[in-house]
């Protein structure tokens, strides 16, 4: 877009709100959002992110490096792409959007511009900004530069400046990812700026399309659990001026990239189930732990479940946040186990106190694999430091797909008098096991198996278990039920698509269905 027509936009954007008019599409509503969630995404926010889109009216879409290095990155799949804060606040470097298997690579940069340029649009917080900045690698996508300001980690205010926008301050949260964008260029519209007059939310034209930043973490909302997120009310001391404002400003971001409406949008989120509160360890480091891109179907089959999945972090295990006060069950979502054992190091006992005493676990594929005594995993046996199960993970099975990839695999769940005769149902398989079964002398309790692998060399072996601890619940599956290959409801967009060919999948199952049954049968049974 030339320099004369993006000015002939702007001047008639203004026109039309002096007139009293209503803007060219007030209210945007509907779109196609896709969520940067591979590597280099922050695990924590995540789920606020997700929720506030939804919220917002829009249907938001987990898509990873696969997908933007497959060409899936194009107007007709998504109407406009958000780079969310970076993992633990940082851009660079091993675990995150410079890592080899993150955003910043040459040919992802490239289709990433190349959105842009057919028209496309741009949100991207914190970290999210650096990366897109003059300064911040080699996206440069946005014509100035970011400064980090990493001392100021908590909840922060800003001021919006352009009416377009709204008005007034507003309180966000403000991570080690935080900063500005100082002297903004000539063409780079600035809407709000920190305490100290510097410009935290600016947006410009970029190619054919349009670019919003911002140096706050907009999707949190510290005085609700509407954001699936309980840490951050804890961070903020359960006071958030106008919480709903933060969700409202990053809808006016949207809608300015998308149809150039930064109008106030309506935000009306669906609420949460009346079940059980379900602590959801959503936190990922460059040693492992809950990887952001599972994380929304995660949540998503909790909520399927009739309960309210709550993200919290390390921190709030350490801090002794983690009680039958506050929560039922504990989860700890796929990703890579050995990031829980680096996490969560000297305060195992938190975890088996809080089972032990009454509260359940749910450990999926790597928090199943963070659960044993010993795993297996390519031959070779590690020691883990949980251990809450008295029988081995052995791991992955390559014959369903080698690690890394992932692929559908029956599995018959059925023997269990608790999970139930659910038949063979299609799962996805991605870089789990399978359990050895201790005998009750070893576990102290007898270990049934709900469900097995229906082919493989692992036929006939379990994937999903479950058992008493103390007086409290374990269920630990190498599969994961919660992935929805095929179809958008588990807000997954990359795990619709083949990791090797790159061809549509589809499950012809509901795995959601397992993932009830057990939620509602055994872990949150009091």
């Amino acid at each position: 877009m030339s320099s004369r027509l993006r000015a002939l936009t702007w001047v008639g954007l203004v026109l039309v709100l002096l007139s009293g008019a209503s803007p060219l599409h007030a209210g945007v509503t509907g779109l196609k959002v896709g969520i940067y969630s591979g590597t280099g995404a922050e695990s924590s926010t995540i789920l606020a992110m997700f929720r506030a889109v939804n919220a917002l009216g829009h249907s938001p879409l987990g898509v990873t490096k696969a997908d933007i290095d497959g060409g899936r990155l194009t107007r007709a799949h998504f109407d406009i792409f958000i780079i969310p804060p970076g993992e633990d606040g940082k851009k660079c470097c091993a675990g995150h959007y410079a890592a080899v298997d993150g955003l910043d690579q040459i040919g992802t940069k490239a289709a990433i511009r190349a959105y842009l340029t057919d028209g496309g649009g741009v949100v991207a917080e914190e970290a999210g900004a650096f990366f897109a900045s003059q300064n911040g690698g080699t996206l440069d996508i946005y014509a100035g530069s970011y400064t980090n300001v990493t001392n100021q980690v908590g909840k922060r205010s800003f001021t919006v400046t352009n009416s377009l926008f709204g008005g007034g301050s507003q309180d966000a949260w403000h991570s080690y990812g935080g900063g500005y964008f100082p002297a903004p260029p000539v063409g780079v519209t600035v809407a709000a700026v920190d305490t100290s007059n510097r410009p935290v939310i600016v947006c410009q034209f970029s190619g054919g399309g349009r670019l919003c930043l911002t140096s706050f973490v907009l999707e949190l909302r510290g005085d609700s659990e509407l954001d699936w997120t309980i840490w951050d009310n804890w961070a903020m001391g359960g006071v958030h001026r106008n919480s709903e404002g933060a969700w409202a400003m990053l809808g006016r971001m949207i809608g300015w990239v998308s149809a150039l409406d930064p109008s106030a949008p309506t935000i009306t989120p669906t609420p949460n189930p009346g079940g059980a509160r379900i602590a959801v360890v959503a936190q990922h480091t460059t040693d492992g732990g809950a990887w952001s891109g599972l994380l929304p179907a995660v949540a998503r089959g909790i909520e399927y479940s009739g309960h309210v999945p709550l993200a919290i972090r390390f921190q709030e295990i350490k801090s002794g946040r983690l009680t039958a006060a506050n929560f039922k069950v504990v989860t700890f979502p796929g990703g890579y186990a050995y990031g829980y054992k680096t996490g969560l190091a000297g305060y195992e006992a938190a975890v088996r106190s809080f089972i032990s005493s009454g509260g359940s676990y749910y450990g999926i594929c790597a928090g199943s694999f963070y659960a044993p005594f010993t795993i297996v995993w390519d031959r070779k046996t590690y020691a883990y430091p949980l251990q809450i199960y008295a029988g081995q993970d052995v791991g992955p099975i390559d014959d369903i797909v080698p690690w890394p990839g992932y692929a559908l695999t029956p599995v018959n769940f059925g023997g269990d008098a608790v999970v139930g005769n659910l038949g063979r149902v299609t799962v996805m398989y991605y870089g789990g096991g399978y359990h050895t079964i201790p005998s009750y002398a070893q576990q102290g309790a007898f270990v049934y198996t709900a469900g097995t692998f229906a082919t493989s060399s692992a036929v006939g072996r379990a994937d999903l278990v479950r058992y008493a601890y103390g007086q409290g619940r374990v269920a630990l599956t190498t599969t994961h039920l919660e992935a929805r290959a095929g179809s958008n409801v588990d807000w997954l967009y990359w795990d619709n698509y083949d990791y090797t060919t790159g061809q549509p999948v589809t499950n012809p199952d509901n795995p959601w269905e397992v993932m009830k049954v057990l939620f509602n049968n055994w872990l949150t049974v009091p």
